[in-house]
């Protein structure tokens, strides 16, 4: 383990809502186990004051900050320069701050990805459907991109589903058909992955248009919404019999990743279970 604990840090995590975050239980947590003194602070921002949250962030010098729904492609237009993957994704969960600015990175892509293969839910061969069309869907879409035979995007605004269609199409991809949240798919669909804020908040208790339609044929339901751990759209798809998975998994590891482009270290992989472990503890005890 390395020590990191000569200089206190300062990070943060910007959206809205933001009251439901897990992010400083996490990072604090990841902190702990490296040594380093840490405050990781969440941040209220509207739309209205992005550009200025990121300037004021940048002059209190804060190292890092995550950053969530609804700011994940607008604030690229804050970022100094950006990484490869954040450019694949077209979107950014992630600022690093350097002599010039802040560097975006997008770490959701990898950590969907190693949350679905932690729990063995493979997306080899499937027609995958992705509910909703904003940076969280932009990032599923890379994330299964490698091995799914087809993705079919449902969106409440058909338009925005093709802005992502087209983003792809440019990137040489061609396997994304697009729908609005009334329509039938061309395919059965064996796999679905919810990205929209439906089923958190002031939504907690309702489900996208589209579940009924996509559950019909589906053996695998994920939600990256994880407060609540279980929305209604995944209690209907347990119901039908699908395998289901909250977003919790994807917030620890997109966090591991985003971490350690903050902190320019790097967490022994043999150690996340027991570190994730040791947070799902936390939240026992705070139930």
């Amino acid at each position: 383990m390395k020590n990191m604990a000569n200089k206190r840090a300062v990070c943060g995590v910007i959206g809205n809502p933001i009251g439901h975050t897990l992010s400083p239980l996490i990072h604090h947590t990841l902190a702990t186990h490296m040594g380093q003194a840490l405050d990781y602070v969440p941040f209220l921002v509207e739309s209205a004051h992005l550009e200025e949250a990121i300037k004021g962030a940048r002059a209190l010098n804060v190292k890092g900050l995550n950053v969530t729904m609804p700011h994940k492609k607008e604030v690229m237009e804050y970022v100094e320069a950006l990484d490869e993957m954040a450019k694949k994704v077209g979107a950014v969960n992630t600022l690093v701050s350097t002599e010039t600015g802040y560097k975006g990175y997008n770490t959701d892509a990898m950590g969907l990805r190693m949350a679905l293969e932690c729990h063995h839910l493979d997306y080899e061969n499937k027609n995958v459907a992705i509910i909703g069309s904003g940076g969280a869907a932009y990032a599923s879409v890379v994330s299964v991109m490698d091995k799914a035979k087809s993705i079919h995007i449902f969106n409440r605004t058909k338009a925005n589903g093709q802005l992502l269609k087209e983003h792809f199409e440019a990137q040489d991809y061609n396997k994304i058909e697009v729908y609005s949240e009334e329509e039938l798919p061309k395919v059965p669909i064996d796999y679905v992955i919810q990205t929209t804020g439906v089923g958190m908040g002031k939504l907690e208790n309702q489900i996208p248009k589209c579940t009924g339609t996509l559950l019909k044929t589906a053996k695998i339901a994920v939600d990256l919404i994880y407060n609540p751990a279980e929305t209604c759209f995944l209690k209907e798809a347990k119901e039908k019999g699908c395998l289901t998975l909250n977003g919790f998994d994807m917030l620890f590891y997109q966090a591991v990743l985003a971490y350690e482009l903050m902190h320019h270290c790097t967490l022994e992989r043999t150690s996340l279970e027991n570190i994730k472990g040791d947070i799902i503890n936390q939240l026992e005890q705070m139930k």
